[in-house]
């Protein structure tokens, strides 16, 4: 038996050569895995519209031509050789709701990330099963992720403000308390994360941190010359 499922692809850009194996594998993984399984191909050359194909977008809500998400920022921020993929970590839609995803990066022939092919698969009734069976049995064996999470944001407003609110408000101190040194670990946990290779990240960053863009771009330029 067939299930009919269709791959929406971007019509309005030329999607890179290396992609193409990918593309003929996105129908194939969203039959398999169900329509609780999203499957994702983004473009790393255009991070405000990364998505550049889409199976089972209803899941997270997203269509083609969606952002980047703050994982894939941290992974082209701090890109190192001979990771091929990301298994079963946490990832979180717009509206709160929880996955279990996977991504493999997509290399040229460099062993430049052009690309990563996402999975994101909605448990939430297994989970709401697995809290039961606990309850039930008293045990903590909780299954976690390997120390990754992800937000699938749905625009690119929303994953940098996502991206700056949630880093920001980790730091130890509120910003109106912060000491100017403060600021700086601010801005390069920031820029660990990948969020200033998003247009706009730096004005959002400023408005936040309560500083001006030109001493954010200042920070930044310190905490790059230490690293």
């Amino acid at each position: 038996m067939t299930t009919s499922v269709s791959t929406e692809i971007a019509t309005d850009r030329e999607l890179r050569p290396e992609f193409a194996p990918f593309l003929g594998l996105m129908d194939f993984l969203g039959a398999l895995l169900g329509p609780r399984s999203e499957i994702v191909l983004h473009d790393t050359s255009d991070l405000s519209r990364s998505v550049v194909a889409l199976t089972h977008g209803h899941v997270s809500g997203r269509s083609v031509g969606a952002p980047a998400t703050d994982l894939v920022l941290k992974v082209l921020r701090n890109q190192r050789d001979g990771d091929d993929f990301l298994a079963n970590y946490e990832a979180e839609s717009a509206t709160g709701r929880g996955f279990r995803s996977s991504t493999y990066f997509i290399r040229d022939e460099a062993g430049a990330v052009i690309g990563m092919l996402c999975i994101n698969i909605d448990d939430t009734d297994l989970v709401l099963a697995r809290r039961a069976l606990e309850a039930i049995t008293a045990t903590t064996n909780i299954m976690k992720g390997d120390g990754y999470s992800e937000k699938l944001s749905i625009t690119v407003d929303d994953l940098t403000l996502d991206s700056v609110s949630r880093i920001v408000s980790a730091q130890p101190v509120p910003p109106a308390r912060m000491m100017p040194g403060e600021k700086v670990d601010a801005v390069r946990d920031l820029d660990k994360a990948g969020v200033f290779l998003l247009k706009g990240s730096v004005a959002r960053a400023a408005a936040v941190l309560q500083i001006s863009e030109p001493t954010v771009y200042r920070y930044l330029r310190q905490v790059r010359q230490e690293a």
